[in-house]
């Protein structure tokens, strides 16, 4: 009696389970198996799906990396969000006529255009805005030594001059302009850094020229 009763039992389901297949075949559980997708929908997206043939696998946002070169006119965001700073070019061998770097055969001046825009943090009441100076900037060339801004200057320099000494920089506002080096004529660097103080990851923008 109990064999005939878990007989009629597994008859009843595998009846049910051949119930539960379409006409064309497929079956309900077929949408489970397709592979999950990592992008989330937009707004249209989520108001009517579209049909599977129309739909297509998002392409994974790239990965920002602060150590990848940057090219001129690229713009980098400090890791605490309060400045953004950009190169926008390099010149070589500028101010023929001023005198020439002291105690260095064969060097000339360089000058690089950059410029610093202070960002105010959510919830920042302390400060007024950011300091700026030259000190930050070097030029690097490919033996892995760097240059430091000129300690002097002369009015041949490009202009107008970013700032020597620490300069106030309020929230919201830039300031721009050419930072002048002592470089070897026969040489040009191969990036621009960028560290000021606090920095975790020191910024290079490539020099082209």
């Amino acid at each position: 009696m109990m064999r005939t009763t878990l007989r009629a039992v597994a008859a009843a389901a595998l009846a049910l389970a051949s119930a539960g297949c379409g006409d064309d075949g497929k079956p309900t559980a077929a949408a489970s198996s397709a592979p999950a997708t990592t992008a989330r929908p937009s707004a249209s997206a989520t108001a009517a799906s579209p049909s599977p043939s129309a739909s297509t696998p998002a392409s994974p946002s790239p990965t920002f990396d602060p150590t990848a070169p940057l090219a001129m006119g690229k713009t980098f965001a400090t890791a605490d969000g309060v400045a953004t700073a950009t190169v926008y070019s390099y010149r070589h061998n500028v101010a023929r006529t001023a005198p020439r770097p002291e105690e260095q055969p064969g060097y000339v001046w360089a000058a690089i255009d950059v410029k610093v825009c202070a960002h105010k943090p959510a919830g920042e009441q302390e400060h007024q805005g950011i300091a700026v100076s030259n000190s930050p900037w070097t030029l690097v060339y490919a033996d892995d030594s760097q240059i430091e801004a000129s300690s002097v200057g002369y009015n041949q320099f490009p202009e107008p001059e970013y700032p020597f000494g620490e300069k106030a920089v309020a929230w919201g506002r830039c300031i721009r302009g050419w930072i002048t080096y002592p470089v070897p004529g026969e040489k040009r660097p191969i990036a621009v850094e960028y560290a000021p103080e606090g920095q975790a990851v020191a910024p290079r923008w490539t020099v082209t020229s």
